[in-house]
């Protein structure tokens, strides 16, 4: 089995996030183990794939990173052009190639290789920011990294980060532009994932109330744990998006004291695939368009968009027609107010809606 030590070497290596040191120690284990060296020959050939396609990757974190507006309250609204188009849904595409996992890892080791030590850090000690609904705020971290949230985001994090790694606490949206330290890994911990990074810049969405939980890789290479599957291993390259979906328990009633719990539904479920694009001839990705205050969104359910409106507009959606929450819908809107945004999608689908006092009733 390939170790802990090389993965991690391998990782640094495909993302050029090597020091000199490393190489050799990554040369040493090249020359000198077949299993490693297999493995270094196969996720090479992967990772250069489609090479000229991922060319622009330096390019389009530069665009992200220049248009990255982080206003205290919304501006004026006033009435834009909506491009809105309705899509059949479509199977995410799995691509389970791309995943490594290293099966047979104990829960100690995996312990041990993400460097948690609760001496360097207690979570009664972090700093938290918080952004309410409509509200975008940006934060410079003590080793130079910068985090944009999204609304409705909490970040905890150090004021000063100690010891072997650094690590911060999502619950929402971020956008990370991480400062390269290849001694201290930066790890991101949000809901079941734990993405560990050392110098990169990457989308994390986390919501509680959402069904999914994404990841999404714009410059560099992170690498993913799950809690629930600590010997699963799932690194990403550019391009790449991540999606989670937590299955719960089955209850199986005993007797009226006792319950059993199905443990194999308790696993998380996940698929790799590639960023996702508003059209084939367009530069606009959807999952990094809300940094740049655009509310981008593509064949995605009224039910899914709404949590997202909710969010943007800070207001409350309830639907009284249950069947339109299965209605898709493509489109971006930026300075559109609540109203003309939906007026912009009963131009698509057939429903009508009340707005009183901050709620948006569907029927």
């Amino acid at each position: 089995m390939v170790n802990e030590r090389f993965i991690e070497l391998l990782a640094k290596k495909l993302s050029d996030e090597i020091d000199a040191g490393e190489l050799e120690e990554f040369s040493f284990l090249i020359a000198n183990d077949e299993a490693c060296r297999q493995q270094n020959n196969f996720f090479k050939i992967y990772w250069v794939k489609n090479e000229e396609q991922y060319s622009n990757t330096e390019l389009m974190f530069q665009r992200i990173r220049s248009k990255i507006e982080v206003p205290e309250k919304d501006t004026e609204e006033t009435e834009t052009g909506v491009i809105a188009n309705s899509y059949k849904s479509s199977r995410i595409v799995i691509r389970s190639i791309a995943a490594i996992l290293i099966a047979g890892v104990c829960i100690f080791a995996a312990y041990n290789f993400w460097g948690y030590n609760l001496k360097d850090l207690r979570v009664a000690d972090l700093q938290q920011k918080k952004t309410p609904s409509r509200v975008k705020s940006k934060i410079y971290l003590s080793d130079g990294s910068i985090v944009t949230l999204n609304s409705e985001t909490t970040l905890k994090y150090p004021p000063t980060f100690k010891g072997s790694t650094r690590e911060v606490y999502l619950n929402g949206e971020a956008f990370f532009d991480v400062a390269k330290d290849h001694r201290h890994p930066f790890i991101v911990h949000a809901g079941n994932m734990s993405i560990k990074v050392l110098g990169t810049a990457f989308n994390v969405k986390s919501y509680k109330n959402d069904l999914t939980s994404e990841t999404t890789l714009i410059r560099g290479a992170i690498e993913v744990t799950l809690a629930d599957r600590p010997s699963d291993r799932i690194i990403l390259k550019p391009n790449e998006k991540l999606i989670l979906k937590s299955t719960t328990f089955k209850k199986h009633i005993i007797n009226r004291n006792l319950v059993a719990q199905t443990p194999d539904t308790a696993k998380t479920s996940y698929a790799l695939t590639n960023l996702t694009y508003l059209r084939s001839n367009d530069t606009t990705v959807v999952e990094t368009s809300w940094v740049n205050n655009r509310l981008v969104f593509k064949d995605e359910d009224f039910n899914e968009l709404a949590n997202k409106m909710e969010r943007w507009y800070g207001i409350k959606v309830k639907f009284k027609n249950s069947a339109a929450k299965d209605y898709h819908f493509t489109g971006v809107f930026e300075k559109e107010s609540v109203t003309q945004a939906l007026s912009a999608l009963q131009l698509i689908e057939s429903f009508s809606y009340k707005y009183k006092n901050e709620t948006v009733y569907i029927y």
